[in-house]
This record gives C-alpha cells, structure tokens and sequence, in this order.
C-alpha cells in the first residue's frame, strides 16, 4: 500500500494518473483498431510544438510552467493533427505514415529549438517530453474526470457506430455512419485528451498508458465489448503497480508506470498461451460489427 504521507503529497497525482490510465486504453482501442498506434506519439508532439511555440512568444514565464496561452496553443495543434489524422486514416490515405513520422520527428525537434536559448525553456519542452506525473493539480484530477465521464457516455451512446468507423470507414458509411463527422468529433476529441494527458503527466507517460494496456488486453480479449473494459483495467493495474514501485523504489512513477504496462504484453502472451495448453482456443473477435 501507498504510505499515508505519500498521499497526502501526490494524492491529486495519484488520482489524475489512474484516470489517465483508464481513459487513454479507450483511446488507444481506436487507434489499434485504426492500426495506428504510433499516432498518439505523433499528436503528442504536436501538443508539445504548440506550447513550446506559445512560450517562445511570450506565452509562459520562460521557467517551463503550462500557462493557459501556452495550453491552449498545445490543445489547437494536437486537436489540428488529430483531426486530419482521422480525416486521412478515413479516405486511406497511402502516404499517412509517413506524414505522422514526420509530424512526430519535426515537432520534437522543432520544440527544442525554439526554446533553444530561452531561461529553462528547454527543460520546460524536456519536463513535457518525459513522465511527470508528480505535478498534476486538483484542476487536472477534474479535467481527466470529465473526459473519463465523455467517454464511457460515447461509448455508452453511440459505440457500435464508433467500433465500425474506427474499423472499416467504407462500411460504417454504407450502414448509414456519418464519417466525417466522426472524423472531425473524434478526432477533436482525440487530440484534446492526449494534449491534456501530455502537460499533466508528460509524452511517455501518455504514449505508453495509450498503446501498451491495448497490446496486453487484445491478447487475452475474446470480443471487442471485452477488450472495451479489460484494457483499462491493464493501464489502471499497471499504473497502480508502477506508482507503487516508483514509491518504494525512490524512482520515477511514470517511467515506473510505463515499465509495467510493457511487462503486462509478453505476460499476456504467456498467460495465453497457458490457456490455450489446458482448453480449447476461444473464437477471436469479429473484425467487423454487426450492422
């Protein structure tokens, strides 16, 4: 267990992370689904050129805190990426990979230019880049409980739409899905999230609550509905036992974190392949929602 001390110091951290790692899986479903995982770095980046942008024009005190100039530019770039991340993945756009490398390289390094020679900024773009979940705040544990809440009421509402956009565009379209609405909604949404997850836990805290709860999940998941509640399961354990290692350890959470959820893959495919020894391999997961 977390020491009573430990709590009453990163008890807003605390929170914020186990929201965070049950919200970005749900994300990262949709991205695996769209299989571009890759793409949450990406737009993370992004997030990350937009506030270094912000502070480099005055939009910060120059010593790396998240004003909410700096904030707002972060959100509008990742939400911009997003977007036409979504917008291409619809229309299967050949040359997308390439332009989320690209994204993902020019915005990391731009980020650090600019702020090449600015007082702590390069720490500042250093502090988003890596895990920081030790500085999340009250307002943060209220911001990720709401996109927590805005997501399991879509998937609640509107999820076998959402399911056949994220898996076959062309189909969800025939069986009467407005895509491009989704694209935009979603992809706004998207990268809203990830923008907010970044500056309130850092780059590789979000990469790896996004994609590696989902790589461990779908290994042991025999149905889409259950890969929808097992993978946040995965990023909540995982953050759990990250957070409490990096506390008994003196290490950082985050990275602690991101560990864990990267032992969880080959544990899941051992645990599997242990199933499969003893009893009959269960079906796989349709591919494709029923209309």
């Amino acid at each position: 267990m977390i020491a009573a001390g430990t709590w009453e110091l990163f008890g807003d951290a605390i929170v914020v992370g186990a929201l965070l790692a049950a919200l970005l899986p749900l994300l990262g479903v949709l991205l695996v689904l769209r299989h571009q995982m890759f793409l949450a770095a990406s737009i993370g980046q992004a997030a990350t050129l937009g506030i270094a942008f912000a502070w480099c024009i005055g939009g910060g005190d120059g010593h790396g805190d998240t004003s909410v100039a700096a904030l707002a530019a972060g959100q509008s770039l990742a939400m911009a990426t997003a977007i036409a991340a979504m917008r291409a993945l619809s229309v299967r756009d050949a040359a997308f990979e390439a332009r989320a490398a690209w994204t993902f390289l020019f915005a990391g390094s731009a980020s650090m230019l600019l702020l090449a020679n600015a007082p702590h900024g390069a720490h500042g773009v250093q502090r988003l880049v890596l895990s920081s979940v030790l500085g999340a705040s009250r307002t943060d544990v209220v911001g990720a409980a709401v996109l927590l809440a805005i997501v399991v009421v879509a998937l609640s509402w509107r999820g076998r739409g959402l399911l056949a956009w994220a898996i076959d565009p062309p189909f969800a379209q025939v069986v009467g899905t407005p895509v491009l609405a989704y694209d935009l909604v979603v992809g706004a949404f998207v990268g809203f999230a990830i923008g907010f997850a970044i500056q309130a836990t850092g780059l590789a805290f979000t990469f790896g609550a996004t994609v590696l709860p989902v790589l461990a999940a779908r290994v042991l998941a025999a149905s889409l509905a259950s890969l929808l509640w097992l993978a946040p399961a995965v990023g909540v354990a995982a953050f759990g036992g990250g957070f409490w290692f990096g506390d008994r350890a003196d290490v950082p959470p985050g990275q602690s974190a991101v560990v864990v959820a990267a032992v969880a893959v080959p544990l899941a495919v051992a645990i599997r392949r242990v199933r499969s020894g003893r009893a009959p391999s269960p079906s796989r997961p349709s591919a494709r929602p029923a209309p």
